[in-house]
């Protein structure tokens, strides 16, 4: 599972989770510092802050319910960097939070 991130974007790889092990593979494809952030029944899992270019691997045991995914960054999460996935056991989409440029 890929989780790109941008300035100042989360693009998931996969559109749909059920309750399960996910190894997550963030990585900043931006020009400034990014982390990937997941929250919900599952707990909080983070990575380390990246740099530009960097990538790390984020295993998480999901559990079903809603979890955001964001930058906890410097205030990255107000400028569009998040993203909520719905687990279950089914499919279950993606909602997207459309990004916002804000000058950079």
């Amino acid at each position: 599972m890929n989780a790109d991130m941008t300035d100042f974007r989360i693009t998931l790889s996969e559109k749909t989770f059920k309750a399960g092990d996910y190894t997550f593979v963030a990585k900043n494809n931006g020009k400034h510092d990014h982390a990937l952030e997941i929250e919900g029944p599952s707990g909080e899992h983070r990575t380390k802050t990246l740099a530009p270019g960097a990538s790390e691997t984020l295993r998480v045991t999901l559990k079903s319910g809603t979890h955001e995914v964001y930058c906890p960054v410097g205030g990255h999460e107000d400028l569009g960097m998040k993203t909520e996935i719905t687990v279950g056991g089914g499919d279950a989409p993606v909602n997207e939070t459309p990004s916002r440029n804000n000058g950079y």
